[in-house]
């Protein structure tokens, strides 16, 4: 887990379906108004919001630190990073593509703050064992999906990716204690993915959940769940793609499949060979 970012306002963000109504007027105060926080004491900040100092301090806990000083501390660095990057902008003409450049690169540091090393190791022994593997998601989630299931192909792991709602229930539904199903999904909330997931759990397959939002019905029971940023945390959202953080996670996977056993390296550079030979990757993606 990253050191340098802690990513306060992002795991605040996965964190908000679970939060409680007071709770969550902590958290709106919390990501609007940085400077007042880190400037003033929880007495201060409790008398602007209108809640209690122990309203307060059951937040920060909530939202996994120790307490307010914990949580201040953390934050106080968060605003540190947010600052140096304004200077970064103030210092030059940001266009259209530096703007975004800065967002993507954002999500990215946040979301190697959100993720650690043991989940990645623990999805990795999952797949290792799995007699079957079922990715699932809709929309922008199912290019993650596709994009796992070729980066394991290419290591010599088959999986399937599936983003047909009633294939997703079959699939589901021939799974036992030996298959993992792996699900990607912004919301965490998305009907048809929670359907095939409960379908799952009841098989007692095992379910990897990869979302933006903690505590959503994706995540209860899993045997894994991978919280990213969503990408409204940053300010150019409504131009970039849904999935940048899931491709990470699944380029992080990859890695420490690959870094596990040499085997895997090898089936790679083998098959990439394979691909580079036929002067084509268009069954790459098929």
């Amino acid at each position: 887990m990253s050191s340098q970012v802690p990513a306060v306002i992002a795991k605040i963000v996965s964190q908000t379906q679970k939060l409680t109504y007071g709770e969550n007027q902590i958290a709106n105060f919390v990501i609007h108004n940085p400077e007042f926080i880190t400037r003033n004491t929880i007495t201060a900040i409790a008398n602007e919001i209108g809640v209690s100092e122990t309203s307060i301090n059951r937040f920060c806990k909530k939202v996994g630190y120790k307490g307010f000083n914990d949580f201040k501390i953390a934050f106080a660095q968060d605003a540190f990073y947010r600052d140096m990057q304004a200077k970064k902008k103030e210092r030059r003409e940001i266009n259209p593509i530096d703007a975004l450049a800065l967002d993507y690169n954002e999500l990215i540091v946040n979301t190697s703050a959100l993720v650690t090393e043991e989940q990645l190791n623990q999805v990795v022994d999952l797949l290792k064992n799995a007699r079957r593997i079922v990715v699932i998601g809709l929309f922008d989630s199912f290019l993650a999906a596709m994009a796992l299931r070729n980066r394991l192909a290419i290591i010599g792991m088959m999986a399937e990716a599936i983003n047909d709602s009633r294939e997703m229930k079959i699939a589901a539904s021939q799974c036992g204690p030996d298959d993992v199903v792996i699900a990607f999904s912004r919301s965490g909330s998305t009907r048809e993915i929670i359907d095939a997931v409960s379908i799952a759990r009841v098989n007692q397959a095992k379910v990897i959940a990869i979302t933006c939002y903690d505590a959503s019905p994706i995540t209860e029971n899993a045997a894994v769940d991978i919280i990213v940023p969503d990408k409204i945390s940053v300010n150019n959202s409504a131009f970039m793609s849904n999935h940048i953080t899931f491709l990470f996670v699944v380029d992080l996977i990859m890695s420490v499949f690959i870094s596990s056993d040499k085997k895997y390296l090898k089936k790679k550079l083998d098959s990439e060979g394979l691909l580079a030979s036929d002067q084509s990757i268009t069954n790459y993606f098929l």
